[in-house]
């Protein structure tokens, strides 16, 4: 594995980043150690859910939140979100966006203060009866009933070092203090990544998932207004010319997808995660697409969220895949931990 891929950075920039790591392992294990002994910590009344992880990048933890809320609504549940909101665009980031068109039942709170938004949302809305922390591992203000990490199957990272040398935001010894281990973007288990995570954790995953496309939806001019988005089957894809725009941590699985399902991706535009789109970045992107000759834009409902506002006048459809979790294995036991974590106090 290359020094860039174990890192942000490259291994020439070592002599900066091995101090650095050594600085941010001394802070962390300070902070963690005041949280331990219960200094700054709040409990609410209500159960609370964390989800999170201990490597920087995307591990699919927006997804699985908003499965969870799904699950809790079903049971009856008010579920309420907090989270602190990256890529903020006029008070709102893509992920808080996301979550309100893809689980409009669930309540959101946005900011760095989680504790106070959270008031805040309950006291506008009392129903709220369970909070659930969007990337919520290092955010320990607030005590938490279930305490779950996801880490990506397909990039787990737990040897790369602390940031900024590696990708670790804390030794992977930390997932000790986590009720559950969950291993995403994964197709099948893998008895040695389990092997490593019971060595940190002390016990294997609890489950094993994957984040699926289960089909697209595609917005045009006829769809402003509140008109109903097309629904297309994944099978369109195939054989069409795309243009690929994307903000997100890790760009390569989309392209892959797209790839696999048919698609040709004839222009590209792959930027950092929670990157902001404006009207003159949507209206020159567009061109390009028109100009060699792409049928459709394709992007994340990350990045729908934040282009959404700029789409007018744009003659191509804009598609988004429809992303469900799909669970390999352990459904059922994660289900049971979050059903006992909710229960009335």
């Amino acid at each position: 594995m290359s020094a860039r891929r174990r890192g942000p950075f490259p291994a020439w920039c070592s002599p900066l980043t091995a101090p650095a790591s050594w600085v941010w392992r001394g802070v962390t294990a300070r902070r963690n150690a005041r949280f331990d002994r219960g200094i700054g910590v709040t409990r609410l009344d209500v159960p609370v859910v964390s989800v999170g992880n201990i490597v920087a990048g995307g591990t699919g933890k927006s997804p699985m939140v908003r499965w969870i809320a799904r699950q809790a609504i079903v049971e009856g549940r008010h579920p309420l979100i907090a989270l602190r909101g990256y890529g903020g665009l006029e008070g709102l980031a893509d992920e808080p966006l996301e979550h309100r068109r893809e689980v409009p039942k669930a309540l959101v709170a946005i900011g760095a203060d989680r504790l106070a938004e959270i008031g805040r949302v309950r006291e506008r809305d009392p129903r709220a009866d369970l909070v659930i922390l969007d990337d919520g591992f290092q955010h320990r203000r607030v005590a938490r009933d279930l305490d779950l990490v996801l880490i990506d199957g397909r990039r787990p990272s737990l040897d790369t070092g602390i940031l900024p040398m590696g990708r670790l935001r804390e030794p992977p010894a930390s997932l000790r203090r986590a009720s559950a281990v969950i291993v995403t973007k994964c197709r099948a288990d893998d008895h040695e990544l389990a092997r490593v995570i019971e060595q940190f954790h002390g016990r294997p995953p609890v489950a094993w998932c994957d984040h699926r496309w289960t089909g697209l939806t595609s917005y045009d001019d006829t769809t402003v207004g509140g008109a109903a988005a097309k629904k297309l089957d994944l099978s369109w894809l195939s054989g069409r010319r795309v243009a690929l725009w994307l903000g997100i941590a890790h760009g390569e699985d989309v392209i892959t997808q797209v790839g696999d399902l048919g698609g040709t991706i004839v222009a590209s535009a792959v930027r950092f995660d929670h990157a902001r789109y404006s009207s003159e970045l949507v209206a020159a992107l567009h061109a390009k697409a028109v100009a060699v000759g792409a049928e459709a834009i394709l992007m994340t409902g990350k990045d729908w969220a934040k282009v959404e506002r700029h789409r007018t006048g744009l003659s191509l459809p804009i598609v988004v895949p429809l992303l469900e979790m799909g669970f390999h294995q352990g459904e059922q036991e994660l289900l049971a931990l979050l059903r006992a974590s909710w229960r009335p106090r």
